[in-house]
């Protein structure tokens, strides 16, 4: 009978058998390590701080792993809802919702008064790797009677990565009819330049005042689209089917086993 595996297929057979499989095996630990690899690098990108419990200016919050040097940020909390109010006084036009898709807290900053950049340092990037940063953004108009005048607004992030910039689509945004532009989820690509690098957010916009909404900031290494990882597995396995055939030819041929 030969030498047989307990299946009662030739041990040959079997072995060329778990080429092909063992290929497979490789291609899909890989991707599996792609998603892993593809945690996020920024520290805090959902903005959580225990100090305090409500809405706060951003400069005096003390926001783990971010910066800034204005007092045009506003770390916002969830507890602003119950009263409407993200200060005293000052609300929000339209049907703003009480978190963003992220959840918990959430930053809003005026898009042309005393904003500044919103930033943190990146370290372990790999220079010419291209990064993924994700991010939600929205758009409303602040209400304070007697201080703003109801009217449209426009607001966009400026993005930078080290010398890098991109800019997220712009949003609009009215305090008369009243609406705003609810949260959405943007990716920007950036090639790394370098190991370390700073990572940026400076708000623009137009209006009385516009209000630009941030949260779930992440960045991680590009994963390969979906197909992609598809076509490499239907190759590889095309690949040691070949090899398999082959060598079973070659046994035939030679009156061996396959």
């Amino acid at each position: 009978m030969g030498n047989q595996s307990a299946t009662g297929l030739p041990a040959g057979q079997i072995a060329h058998i778990r080429k092909p499989i063992t290929v497979l095996a490789a291609v899909f630990a890989m991707a599996a390590l792609t998603g892993t690899a593809n945690a996020s690098l920024v520290t805090n990108g959902s903005f959580e701080i225990s100090s305090v419990s409500t809405t706060t200016t951003f400069l005096y919050a003390g926001v783990s792993g971010w910066n800034n040097s204005d007092i045009g940020e506003a770390l916002v909390f969830p507890s602003w809802y119950t009263s409407g109010y993200i200060f005293p006084g000052v609300g929000l036009a339209g049907p703003f919702p009480q978190t963003s898709p992220d959840g918990g807290n959430f930053v809003l900053s005026d898009g042309d008064y005393h904003h500044s950049l919103i930033w943190q340092t990146i370290t372990g990037l790999n220079p010419g790797d291209p990064y993924d940063v994700t991010f939600y953004q929205a758009l409303a108009q602040d209400t304070e009677p007697n201080v703003t005048v109801p009217g449209a607004v426009t607001g966009q992030w400026e993005v930078s990565l080290g010398a890098s910039v991109q800019y997220s689509p712009m949003m609009y945004a009215s305090g008369i009819t009243p609406s705003i532009s609810p949260w959405q989820s943007e990716t920007m690509t950036f090639t790394a330049q370098n190991a370390t690098e700073v990572l940026g957010f400076f708000s623009i916009g137009t209006g009385d005042p516009p209000l630009v909404g941030l949260d779930g900031v992440n960045l991680s290494p590009s994963a390969p689209e979906p197909g992609a990882i598809v076509m490499i597995g239907l190759g590889a396995g095309l690949l040691g089917w070949k090899l398999y055939t082959r060598r079973k030819a070659l046994a035939a041929r030679s009156g061996g086993v396959a």
